[in-house]
């Protein structure tokens, strides 16, 4: 019945469809005026728009990579131009990046700070610090004692506004914003804002994206105590130079001179390297300072946390060495004054081979050191 009664209707309705079609064929002879008006399209409603703004700002995403608000930067100079203080200002180079670690250095007018960040699947952490350290060792492979008993917890997951954490050191630090635009004099930067209090001080610390610190603010708003240091400058393929007293031998053979050598290291290259082409007399306007053949190493060296810097020779050091028993022992005096020199020591351990040193000339004894000695010196 349903069927039916459908079936009635539609045929209806296309009649009714062909009546009127048959009706309004003449009618085409006549014109029809096109409207005037210009068309206008409806404004968007205002409460639209902003439901729309709303969820471009929900869309946004802050990553989840530790590295990419702390990243290992390698041969990467920054400059700090700071307020409030006269150490406001540094620089940071990265000294050695590895797998899961970093060791920076950042200097001040009156001190250079060494720092060694430990990176784990959920936080950084600030596991080592060492304050008026003049000299470049992995920290990591020396033993030397931090000057900070616990670690630091710099960042952690999730990076989403409102979390917060307690490290050991006894600070509490919070994200307090993941969606801040930071000027730089070399452009504008996507960063978080973290918020650390410690012992009734507050820090502000910004990381941007791909650079790492980008600006901190100690005690922010008081005007009489606020500290800022913001990034100006960041030059990258750049070595961190050094500048290393070497003592060799004078015209006469003699006595000993200084010659204030400046050495040029990129992260994760080792002061030693560079010190032996300096003794070979390999460095580049420095041939005159050869101590060493040019088949001797530096194995390892050092500033061990006893207060003795130890240097490891290979065996060519003596083989190789040439030399009667009066040049020997300025050669060496030569090496313990440049090695304890460079670590700002009075004593070193040199040793040939992981033995005490022995040659036909000088002996010593198992854990028996040099003394740094300049009476030979002509300064």
């Amino acid at each position: 019945m349903l069927k039916n009664t459908w079936l009635k209707y539609t045929y209806l309705t296309l009649s009714a469809g062909l009546v009127l079609a048959g009706c309004n064929i003449d009618d085409d002879s006549e014109d029809i005026d096109e409207p005037d008006e210009e068309v206008i399209a409806p404004e968007q409603d205002d409460e639209v728009l902003d439901e729309d703004e709303n969820n471009s700002d929900d869309d946004y995403t802050v990553s989840q990579d530790l590295e990419v608000w702390f990243p290992k930067l390698e041969d990467t100079w920054l400059e700090y131009e700071g307020e409030g203080i006269e150490y406001a200002s540094f620089t940071r180079y990265p000294q050695f990046a590895h797998d899961d670690t970093l060791q920076m250095i950042e200097s001040t007018s009156g001190t250079d700070v060494v720092t060694v960040y430990e990176y784990t699947e959920d936080e950084i952490r600030e596991i080592f610090v060492r304050p008026e350290t003049y000299f470049r060792d992995d920290m990591i492979d020396t033993g030397l004692s931090s000057a900070q008993d616990d670690h630091e917890i710099i960042l952690q997951l999730p990076i989403e506004a409102g979390h917060s954490w307690e490290s050991p050191t006894g600070s509490v630090t919070e994200i307090t914003d993941v969606e801040v635009e930071i000027d730089l004099p070399f452009g504008t930067f996507d960063a978080i804002e973290l918020t650390r209090e410690r012992e009734g001080n507050t820090t502000v610390y910004y990381y941007a994206d791909g650079i790492g610190l980008v600006e901190r603010i100690s005690n922010p708003g008081d005007d009489k105590m606020e500290i800022r240091s913001t990034l100006t400058e960041l030059a990258e393929n750049q070595p961190e130079e050094h500048s290393v007293t070497v003592f060799t031998l004078d015209d006469q053979a003699t006595e000993l001179q200084a010659v204030n050598t400046p050495i040029e290291l990129y992260t994760n290259e080792p002061i030693r390297v560079a010190l032996t082409e300096v003794l070979r007399g390999q460095a580049e306007g420095y041939d005159s300072l050869a101590l060493i053949a040019e088949s001797t190493e530096i194995i390892y060296m050092y500033l061990g946390d006893d207060g003795i810097a130890y240097a490891d020779f290979s065996v060519e050091l003596i083989n190789d060495m040439n030399a009667g028993s009066g040049i020997e022992s300025l050669i060496v005096q030569a090496l313990v004054n440049t090695i304890g020199g460079y670590y700002n020591v009075e004593e070193v351990s040199l040793t040939v081979d992981d033995e005490p040193y022995s040659s036909g000339h000088l002996h010593r004894e198992e854990g028996e050191t040099w003394p740094v000695d300049h009476s030979l010196v002509s300064w």
